[in-house]
């Protein structure tokens, strides 16, 4: 992808990110840091709080909402990514992996910056094992 456009798909979505915001009964639920990536904004790091709501089979994911705080590639991500976890099988995202989120992102990133843009999807993994345990036992 362009250079170009990546920043400018990037900045829109952290200025504007998509499914922010707190859901009222999600199914799942996590929140992931990354304390390592620190600035001005975000002097404790960064923070991504995941809620999703899934079908009645637990197959799909519905809505996903998310809030947090941090650098323009945290919250970027988790805007993108949220946007490709709905209407998506639960299956399928616990299988995304770094090639997957580096073309939706528009760049190649080092093990730092790929930490940045998958937290949103490090809550999900975590939110769904939580989930699958606490329905299990």
């Amino acid at each position: 992808m362009d250079k170009k456009f990546v920043q400018e798909l990037l900045g829109d979505h952290s200025r504007n990110p998509r499914n922010h915001g707190e859901l009222q009964s999600p199914d799942i639920e996590a929140e992931m840091t990354n304390p390592q990536c620190v600035g001005p904004t975000h002097p404790d790091g960064d923070r991504v709080r995941l809620q999703a709501t899934l079908s009645d089979d637990e197959t799909t994911v519905e809505t996903v909402g998310f809030t947090g705080e941090g650098c323009t590639l945290s919250q970027a991500g988790a805007s993108l990514l949220s946007e490709e976890m709905i209407g998506a099988s639960v299956s399928e995202i616990t299988e995304w992996d770094a090639d997957y989120i580096e073309e939706r992102v528009g760049m190649d990133l080092t093990p730092s910056r790929l930490h940045c843009a998958e937290l949103i999807l490090t809550a999900f993994r975590q939110a769904l094992e939580e989930h699958t345990s606490s329905s299990s036992g």
